[in-house]
């Protein structure tokens, strides 16, 4: 592979991360960790993140990406392992981590959870799930850390996402902790859309989880409908 940079590394992800992950890690270096020129950071340094971002964010070229870098590390198999540590932040407080989190475990300045519980728990919950199962329950979320909590009210809920009700105008790609009694979890804002509501006016929040810790992972997604 003639370009050795290891684009995961440069954003701070893993090989396995979605593309909200991919965005927010990019947008956190380049605006809240001040990488970008015009905030203090380096040209080069931008320039490997921006390469590494129009890479990873484009699903061809990801792919292709994917290949060679396996193809590489296949043929190095028998060289001792020179990689750098790689540092891992919190998608809330963007605090560092002293190691790769385990699935379940949560941030330990705002509580969020890290990693998802094991795949097979979610996998089992999609089983028994549909598509998106409606669910009408209060939820907190909060759009900034550290700050206050906001109330919303949850329309529905799948083991990939979510939709709330609130009365904040949210952005796109915000990262959110959103806090219930079914669950905690972290997520990137979708979509948003006005509603009117009992003549209030009230923001739909479409949310991708980054990471998602069920109080009680049976059940959750069972439906009662007939």
């Amino acid at each position: 592979m003639k370009n050795r940079r290891n684009y995961y590394r440069i954003l701070q992800v893993q090989p396995d991360a979605p593309f909200e992950v991919i965005r927010a890690s990019y947008r956190t270096l380049m605006r809240e960790l001040k990488q970008h020129p015009d905030l203090g950071g380096s040209t080069s340094n931008a320039s490997f993140l921006n390469e590494a971002y129009e890479t990873l964010s484009d699903p061809d070229r990801r792919a292709a990406y994917d290949k060679a870098l396996a193809t590489h590390y296949t043929r190095r198999a028998g060289a001792p392992d020179r990689r750098p540590p790689m540092t891992v932040f919190c998608p809330v407080c963007k605090k560092p981590l002293t190691r790769r989190p385990q699935a379940g475990e949560s941030c330990p300045t705002c509580q969020t959870p890290l990693r998802s519980q094991r795949s097979a728990d979610l996998d089992q919950a999609c089983k028994r799930s549909l598509l998106r199962t409606k669910s009408d329950d209060r939820i907190y979320y909060y759009p900034n850390w550290p700050g206050k909590a906001q109330q919303g009210r949850m329309v529905d809920i799948s083991p990939k996402g979510m939709r709330f009700l609130c009365g904040e105008d949210l952005s796109p790609k915000t990262v959110v902790k959103i806090s219930s009694r079914l669950f905690e979890a972290s997520g990137a804002v979708t979509n948003i859309r006005e509603e009117i509501v009992a003549g209030r006016r009230l923001f739909a929040v479409g949310i991708c989880f980054l990471a998602i810790s069920f109080v009680a992972s049976r059940g959750t997604f069972l439906s009662t409908s007939a």
